[in-house]
């Protein structure tokens, strides 16, 4: 269907694929090419600015919703000259859920590029991850405007395993850092794109470790806060007033459900294991990373032969790590203990590892894709993935264990305890 658009602001909501088929039309500080085809997923929209009289064609009914102002504060458009005139090269965004800081990124990145930077986004809303996988940072270098974060591919990755970075503080922060320092290396100035958990003892907690990990790093830093009134201030207590930027939310911040929320997240899994094949891999020619299996030594004397499928000793007092087919009794765990003559058992079940979201890391413990475990054959030592770089199985050297389960069609399927596989 074509629509026609006068000379106005307007908001399209997806999901919905359009084309430009004549006029003058911005998005996000983004050019929109006459014949250039936009797809908007579920759960987002973006601003149309009109220019001139235009006429898009859209693949279906959709809202398009006509507004009286711009979406783009007017205080924005003044941090470009600020980062460029102090030589400033890390921007920290702060602001609460829904406050468009993903919205304000993307803006900024279209305009330094507009101003010949070399502009580089780490993304660190693992729940609802638009570079990278859900569960990761993922930074990406930018050579060319973009409307949407997703449509671009990582240049770097760091798993955390987790929605939240709640029960994973320190892979958060290792993984902060290593993306830092990825930007800094190949780019101008690196925007970064944190949650939106801002309170509490765990939201103060990390804001405030990604302030020193920058101090640490020596970056000439500053923060963003994007707030509706005074929400944010507590973050920056005491920090020189020329490293804080304080500026509107967008018109355009609109709330997220939980729902929505949650079908964006499988929108990204779908769409990444779309292609997946299977490899399958001998224990003894991967390593693992973030759990126990595979990292002590293999007991084959058998114990409750229906029930534990594997056995490994591990480290001095940790005792062993056993996993069953379904969770051992205390009564069965106490068997275990005196025949092997242990004081301590740590027990999982096969069931932790199906579905499994991982990262696949190479040689030198760099991120290189994800996978999902599709079975674990204790008989034949075998582990069973599910991954799109297939292609680079021999690269691959060994998985680190996550949190987070999926259906091999992307939906969303529990989660694992840290600390329990």
């Amino acid at each position: 269907m074509n629509k026609k658009l006068e000379k106005s602001v307007y908001i399209i909501s997806g999901p919905v694929e359009f084309e430009l088929k004549q006029g003058e039309v911005i998005s996000i500080g983004k050019k929109i090419l006459v014949g250039e085809k936009i797809f908007v997923p579920e759960g987002k929209r973006i601003p149309l600015e009109v220019y001139t009289e235009s006429q898009i064609e859209l693949n279906r009914e959709t809202k398009v919703e006509q507004i009286t102002t711009r979406t783009i504060p007017d205080d924005w458009d003044k941090v470009v000259d600020y980062v460029v005139n102090n030589k400033i090269n890390s921007l920290l965004v702060f602001g609460e859920v829904d406050t468009g800081k993903t919205f304000f990124s993307t803006y900024l990145t279209n305009r330094f590029l507009e101003n010949k930077l070399k502009v580089s986004v780490l993304d660190c809303d693992t729940g609802q991850s638009d570079i990278g996988l859900p569960g990761s940072l993922g930074l990406a270098v930018f050579k060319e405007q973009v409307l949407f974060m997703s449509d671009t591919k990582p240049d770097a990755l760091a798993f955390l395993g987790s929605h939240s970075p709640s029960e994973h503080f320190l892979h958060y922060a290792s993984g902060f850092v290593k993306m830092v320092n990825y930007g800094l290396k190949n780019s101008d100035i690196v925007i970064i794109d944190t949650p939106g958990w801002v309170q509490t003892d765990g939201g103060r907690a990390l804001r405030k470790t990604e302030i020193e990990l920058l101090q640490g790093l020596g970056t000439n830093y500053c923060i963003i806060l994007l707030q509706r009134e005074r929400e944010l201030e507590h973050l920056v207590k005491g920090l020189k007033k020329s490293q804080i930027i304080r500026l509107t939310v967008s018109k355009k911040a609109s709330l997220t459900s939980v729902d929505e929320r949650k079908k964006l997240r499988e929108f990204m899994y779908t769409k990444y294991f779309k292609n997946a094949h299977t490899v399958e891999y001998d224990f003894e020619n991967i390593f693992t990373d973030r759990g126990y299996f595979l990292s002590g030594e293999e007991v084959n004397q058998k114990v409750l032969d229906k029930k534990v499928l594997w056995i490994e000793r591990l480290s001095n007092w940790e005792g062993l790590f056993v996993i069953a087919r379904k969770e051992l009794t205390s009564l069965e765990i106490e068997k275990i203990k005196k025949k092997l003559n242990v004081k301590r058992i740590i027990t999982t079940t096969e069931n932790n590892y199906v579905g499994m979201v991982s990262a696949l890391l190479d040689e030198n413990h760099e991120v290189i894709g994800f996978a999902i475990i599709e079975k674990v054959d204790f008989d034949n030592k075998k582990i069973f993935l599910r991954t799109p770089i297939y292609n680079k199985k021999e690269c691959i050297k060994g998985i680190q264990f996550g949190s987070i389960k999926v259906t091999f069609l992307g939906q969303e399927n529990g989660f694992v305890e840290p600390g329990t596989v």
